[in-house]
């Protein structure tokens, strides 16, 4: 009778080795590096950029509307972003799909994490842009390649040699979450439409833009929220912001900026962690948050679980299971190592790993 339950335990045992072999091996073998090019030669940085798009993701792949690519920029866009924003105010983004998604960042005992997903299908690509400004910090940014007027299904890698091609220059611009090389990390969410109103003195400013400027000249949440400062934003039309933005720092510290009664709000958290999902932060108990967003509950829940204490693959769990059937990429930024783990049209399965450096 003991050898029998001794061999049982054995079989168990050398199974659950197998088990969590296969497990570890599958971890392992669903990492897949990738990276900027590096373009050389005498080419205008205009001709160097469309020279250096990488196709990560094909557009034929299962639930993809489009695919996935990076874009090594080169020189100073600041002219052609003036330019965008002025055209975002004279003609309004109503008609374009807009975002439902989540956020949150934790201090761990191992470094600060940030996570996010976007979860707003109709993206056409995902496009990631290296972009390093004359006068600022290098960054890699997240943007929607239909904001750059290109349909959904699009090789974006073989219109690049087209005339339209100069539309992907523009990516930059429309950053609506990244990380730079202080490591601090920025992003937006939807939320209901407040009205904002031109302010003296200050500049009129698209969301995406604004992240842009928060990536290229700030490396703490101190400074980023004296940049937004000296700025109104909109989104869809001039006259009203449908979002709220999240930054996060090496240190471990973040806040959640809000526009509201046309002035800037801004809430910090004692806690190691905080979240931001589509409700309005600013006054609202956590308990109520908690009751009218289920996806706030349940990233708030696993941290106050955990303590905090979370690697990359915990978030990107946490990730998981907050996704929706739009969720289109879902990153975890490391803001003390200066890379990002993220995964697209929820293939959880396959997760890309992308450090910032060129």
């Amino acid at each position: 009778m003991n050898t029998i339950i001794k061999h049982s335990k054995n079989k168990i045992a050398f199974s659950l080795f197998l088990t969590l072999f296969a497990i570890s091996t599958l971890a392992q073998e669903g990492i897949h590096e990738i990276s900027f090019k590096k373009v050389q030669g005498t080419e205008t940085d205009h001709e160097r950029t469309l020279k250096s798009i990488v196709k990560v993701r094909d557009i034929s792949e299962q639930y993809s509307t489009g695919g996935l690519y990076l874009i090594t920029h080169f020189g100073d866009r600041e002219n052609l972003f003036i330019k965008e924003n002025q055209k975002a105010q004279q003609y309004p983004m109503i008609d374009q799909p807009w975002r439902w998604c989540s956020m949150f960042s934790s201090n761990t005992d191992n470094g600060v994490v940030m996570g996010r997903n976007w979860d707003n299908q109709n993206v056409g690509s995902i496009i990631l842009s290296y972009y390093k400004p004359e006068e600022g910090y290098a960054s890699i940014s997240f943007s929607r390649s239909i904001d750059m007027g290109f349909p959904l299904n699009v090789d974006l890698e073989g219109i690049a040699q087209t005339p339209y091609g100069d539309k992907l220059l523009l990516a930059p611009f429309y950053a609506y979450d990244g990380i730079n090389e202080h490591g601090l990390c920025a992003g937006v969410t939807g939320v209901s439409a407040f009205k904002v109103k031109p302010v003296d003195g200050k500049e009129s400013i698209f969301i995406g833009y604004l992240i842009r400027k928060i990536l290229d000249q700030t490396r703490s949440v101190e400074e980023a929220v004296n940049l937004i400062s000296r700025h109104v934003p909109f989104d869809l039309t001039p006259t009203e912001i449908n979002s709220h933005f999240y930054v996060c720092d090496a240190s471990g510290k973040s806040v959640i900026l809000e526009y509201i009664d046309n002035d800037w709000k801004k809430t910090c958290s004692e806690k190691k962690w905080q979240v931001m999902t589509n409700k309005v932060i600013f006054n609202v108990p956590d308990a109520s948050l908690r009751e009218k967003c289920w996806r706030y509950e349940s990233i708030s829940s696993t941290l106050e679980k955990t303590k905090g204490s979370i690697n990359w693959q915990q978030a990107m769990q946490i990730l998981k299971d907050v996704s929706q059937k739009g969720t289109t990429w879902s990153v975890v930024y490391s803001p003390t190592n200066k890379d990002m783990y993220f995964s697209v049209y929820q293939t959880w399965e396959k997760i890309y790993h992308l450090k910032l450096s060129l």
